[in-house]
């Protein structure tokens, strides 16, 4: 009999299910209808043509960030591997870090610490990022992980 995973099922469904479906949501968004997604980030930029191969860039790191949480962290090899988890998620938190800023640059910090001023298109916005990232804060900081984890010890192969 196999032992309990080391991942609580709250992380494993946040991180392999809801955060890849919302990357790829926003990476569709960036690909397919970037001005909706600038208004939803920065109304104060017109859309442009010209900004065409940022929402390109947009796209390729979100799916990124979607890949792992989807595939990598999925993976049989690594599905279980609280040092791959902690790796993988301190990588997207790091992206958003800087996301984050972004938005707050664009509402400044008045409008984005004030959630009785936010509009659906704002609700979308930083809920989506934001409820994740904690998610992740938490995750790196051991919330609800056991102190045993199931972390493989470098140069050891997994046994099937």
């Amino acid at each position: 009999m196999s032992s309990p995973s080391p991942i609580p099922s709250v992380y494993r469904t946040l991180f392999t299910t809801i955060e890849p479906l919302l990357a790829t949501a926003g990476a569709l968004n960036a690909l397919f209808a970037p001005a909706m997604l600038l208004k939803s980030t920065v109304p104060s930029v017109p859309y442009s043509p010209a900004l065409s191969p940022l929402f390109t860039q947009f796209t390729g790191s979100w799916l990124m960030l979607a890949f792992h949480d989807f595939v990598t962290l999925r993976s049989a090899d690594f599905r279980d591997d609280v040092r791959v988890w902690r790796h993988t998620l301190a990588a997207s938190a790091v992206s958003d870090v800087f996301y984050t800023a972004s938005l707050v640059q664009s509402m400044g910090s008045a409008l984005f610490f004030n959630p009785l001023r936010w509009d659906v298109m704002t609700v979308t916005a930083v809920l989506t990022t934001v409820a994740p990232f904690i998610g992740k804060l938490f995750f790196l900081a051991g919330v609800g992980l056991s102190n045993k984890g199931v972390a493989r010890q470098r140069g050891k192969k997994k046994t099937r």
